[in-house]
């Protein structure tokens, strides 16, 4: 299999693209699985069908990811939807999509599986398959292309996407994906063609298939699969690979709970993921063990549906905090229930740092909650945030929504009632509110699957009202796109004939369509496919649907029963509340079968299994720099080459504080509300340049070894950031330290024109343009091309050397840019090959055109404060 280099087939270029690092790999932690002719691995492309910094947030592609890896006979590589710059690169460069472990060219691979957590990711789907040069429809693909598989919260209705996958697996990937992989490999071992394995694919009883049939496969009905021993074993590590740049949700992340207690009639996901398991606490503490001491992350969320309904959470959050304190690790509940938030939860989560304060309420009406089967007291929330303010919160968050199937009346309406409502509420509190609105989808295998849904001119009247009537200052409103909502309900509960419209405003151009800004110009594009539907798109979607009419995803179980559905409506209109889900409950839906059962305690670790993942060590307390009368200095130089000429100058600044943090070393922190290591860097080096000496510094309590230092380090570096040479010096508080920047004279650079541009070089140095740079004062010197009789010049090399003073570094590119009219990574690859320094330490005068490397600067300095520490010692 030839395999794709991005390094090497797009080279400088990728610099015209956003965010480059997303597409080069490299990653900490990543698995990389050599290649040989008979290796004989079962290749997976695990998709996400959304660009790099939302999927390297994604706990489900990461728990896939690892899962299957761990298996020895199956290759697991990573591949993301990509930006339209990028696409247009690939299509330029005629290069196909591939994965980013080793560039398999993605229509190479046995099994692409795409991870679908939102319906509007289907064109990312199409793009990542199509750039891929794998077949968009189903029945067109054959013998030789990968088989294309599903799975998802956003895929329990495939009705719509079933012309483009070839199965859909249902249900939770640890409870049966992994073997089926397996199996799978083994096959292929065997001999086994394409079609032998969608046969046993399709024989799955969690797998769905557009010809799914008793007498086909086994199955008429999917059958969610499901983790039953969820939180009584280690789960699958989710944090590795650690992304190049920086993700949407750059916390760690531990599930502390999996399934809700609650049974929201609204809630998609609350069934989706049903029963409730509760994670052992044991467990919990063994990952962020992990998470901090492993990935270095400091600020950790512990995940479920609703996390405040982990029995016993105020205890555990105290426990951890008691733990984590001295190490600045910080701990949030992102998904709160009101009623389950109690004040001391909320006093915990304040002791190391605030994180965001987040209410879901969906709709204050009391009557309309118990119909909802969702209860928020109104008095209880306001005591929550009063105490909130009290501990330095001053904003919250809430959600609501609107097209519920509540009973309006003319003097009550819903976004009355929500006006109403946050009015009394910031009245009460004071604090500031920040309101979003969505638009109610009735989504399937729920008890309103069968509802309306309201139209978009419905929804932009009420959300409107809801605009209007919240003053700015105290409240900031944002409302979901109503044509958005539109478009959602089309892909989460048409039915097969959905398929021709995705495929029809794919090939118009829709891409990315779960961002609102691409929705926003693909709407338009969306407008002429529904056009040209063949049928009224808009009233099969909005429709209300009889009871007992055959619905799209029939074909689908997510456990509970149709007839419990059913029931839940009617204790909807009769405004009844359902229990919470227990083990032993009265209420029985149908999810609670054979060994998949709730389980609300939080000790049910199996102690066989304790020695799998033991505890790691806790790190050292992070400490801020008191009055230490001697610090130790320690000067680095490291390159970025090798792909790290596309990792941004804040994503540096990341990893280098993750790798600190990781290490162990006794490195001094800034003091306040969020310590930092007190990190220095020289300058900022230009997306795409390569360098072989970046200058940083870092301060430490005690003197280390320069080597045991850079080993440390190097350990913990993304690959293409490496240290190459370090110096390590004491540093007294009697003098004031000296900054990189206010040291930093400037560099030494190799232009390397591409061939079509080498002969106008020397026209560049003749021109105007190129003046400024030749004269005296100018503070730079160049060797090559005409402008020196060194011996580089002689040999006729096609490279320049250029010794610039760093106010000329920019201009300088500018010019040659201007000159050559197009982009300097379009016809010259640049390498700093050393950073420069003034020759002096503060105060002292000399000549700015002379200038000498950071090491013999700071070897100077380390003299001076050497002095004055014998001084010093000779006092006392």
């Amino acid at each position: 299999m030839e395999r794709i280099d991005p390094l090497r087939v797009f080279g400088p270029v990728l610099c015209s693209v956003q965010n480059p690092a997303s597409y080069i790999g490299g990653e900490i932690g990543a698995v990389v699985k050599g290649h040989s002719e008979d290796d004989g691995l079962f290749n997976v492309a695990i998709a996400f069908p959304d660009v790099y910094a939302i999927g390297m947030s994604n706990q489900a592609i990461k728990i896939i990811y690892n899962g299957l890896n761990a298996r020895a006979d199956v290759r697991c590589e990573r591949v993301f939807a990509v930006e339209n710059d990028f696409e247009a690169l690939l299509r330029q460069k005629d290069v196909p999509l591939y994965t980013l472990e080793t560039g398999m060219p993605l229509h190479r691979v046995d099994v692409v599986g795409f991870s679908i957590g939102y319906e509007l990711g289907i064109t990312g789907v199409l793009n990542v398959l199509d750039l891929g040069r794998i077949p968009l429809l189903r029945s067109e693909r054959k013998e030789g292309d990968p088989i294309v598989i599903a799975g998802g919260v956003g895929a329990t209705n495939p009705a719509p996407f079933a012309d483009f996958f070839d199965a859909v697996f249902i249900g939770e990937a640890e409870g049966g994906l992994f073997d089926l992989i397996e199996r799978l490999a083994a096959m292929k071992k065997a001999g086994a063609s394409r079609h032998e394995l969608l046969a046993e694919i399709a024989r799955h009883p969690a797998v769905w298939t557009h010809d799914m049939s008793e007498e086909t496969c086994g199955h008429a009905v999917a059958r969610r699969a499901v983790q039953a021993d969820f939180g009584q074993v280690p789960s699958v590590e989710s944090f590795f690979p650690l992304p190049n740049i920086k993700p949407v949700q750059d916390h760690g992340v531990v599930e502390i709970m999996r399934g809700c207690p609650n049974g929201c009639r609204f809630c998609h996901a609350g069934i989706y993921y049903r029963p409730q398991r509760v994670k052992a606490k044991e467990l919990i503490f063994a990952e962020i063990d992990r998470l901090v001491s492993i990935a270095g992350y400091r600020e950790i969320s512990l995940t479920s549906l609703s996390s405040a309904d982990y029995p016993g959470i105020g205890n555990l959050l105290d426990e951890l905090n008691q733990k984590y304190r001295a190490q600045n690790v910080s701990f949030q509940l992102p998904s709160l229930k009101v009623n389950s938030m109690t004040l001391p939860i909320l006093a915990t989560l304040s002791e190391v740092r605030k994180s965001g304060l987040t209410f879901a309420v969906e709709t204050p009406e009391e009557t309309w909650q118990l119909r909802l089967n969702k209860e928020v007291y109104a008095q209880h929330l306001t005591d929550i945030i009063i105490e909130a303010k009290k501990r330095g919160w001053n904003k919250a968050k809430f959600y609501f929504m609107v097209g519920l199937p509540l009973p309006e009346t003319d003097g009550k309406t819903e976004e009355r009632v929500i006006v109403e409502f946050l009015r009394d509420v910031q009245e009460k509190t004071g604090i500031q509110c920040n309101v979003n609105v969505g638009t109610f989808i009735p989504k399937p295998h729920t008890p309103y699957q069968w509802v309306r849904q309201i139209s978009p001119e419905e929804a932009e009247r009420k959300l409107a009202y809801i605009r209007d009537h919240l003053p700015r200052g105290k409240f900031k409103v944002s409302t979901h796109d109503t044509t958005t909502s539109y478009l959602e309900g089309l892909l989460s509960r048409g039915d097969g004939r959905a398929g021709a419209v995705i495929h029809n405003a794919y090939k118009k151009g829709c891409r990315l369509d779960a961002w609102e800004d691409h929705l926003r110009h693909n709407l338009p594009l969306w407008e002429a496919a529904f056009a040209e539907a063949g049928y009224d798109i808009k009233a099969d979607i909005l429709r209300e649907r009889v009871h007992d009419e055959p619905l799209p995803w029939d074909s689908i179980s997510l456990g509970p029963t149709k007839q419990f559905y059913e029931r839940e409506w009617q204790r909807h209109l009769a405004e009844t509340l359902t229990p919470r889900c227990a083990p032993k409950c009265d209420h029985h839906c149908g999810t609670c079968v054979g060994n998949v059962g709730c389980k609300n305690s939080n000790d049910v670790y199996k102690s066989e299994q304790k020695a799998e993942k033991p505890s790691l060590p806790v790190q050292k307390t992070i400490r801020p720099v008191c009055n230490i009368p001697v610090l130790y200095r320690v000067i680095f130089s490291f390159e970025k080459c090798n792909g790290g000429e596309y990792i941004a100058h804040l994503s540096q600044i990341e990893q280098c504080n993750r790798a600190i943090l990781k290490s162990e070393l006794p490195v001094v922190y800034t003091a306040g509300f969020n310590p930092l290591p007190r990190l220095e860097f020289a300058t900022t080096l230009p997306l795409g340049v390569k360098s072989c000496d970046e200058i940083a510094s870092v301060l430490l309590y005690e003197p280390i070894a320069e080597q045991v230092f850079m080993d440390a380090l190097n350990r913990h570096f993304v690959r293409g950031i490496r240290i190459t040479r370090c110096f390590v010096f004491p540093v007294t508080n009697q003098r004031r330290r000296e900054s990189l920047a206010s040291g930093l004279w400037g560099g030494v650079y190799r232009y390397r024109f591409f061939c079509a541009e080498r002969a106008a070089v020397r026209d560049f140095f003749a021109s105007d343009a190129a003046k400024p740079f030749l004269r005296d004062d100018s503070l730079c010197a160049f060797d090559g091309f005409g402008q020196s009789d060194s011996a580089t010049e002689r040999n006729g090399a096609e490279t320049l050397v250029a010794k610039l003073a760093f106010r000329q570094e920019r201009p300088f590119r500018d010019a040659l840019e201007s000159f050559f009219g197009k982009k300097w990574y379009e016809f010259v690859e640049i390498v700093k090959v050393q950073t420069l320094a003034k020759p002096g330490i503060m105060n002292v005068r000399y000549d700015m055109s002379e200038a000498v490397s950071f090491f013999e600067l700071y070897e100077h300095i380390a003299a001076v404060n050497a002095e004055l520490i014998r001084q010093r010692d000779e006092k006392h």
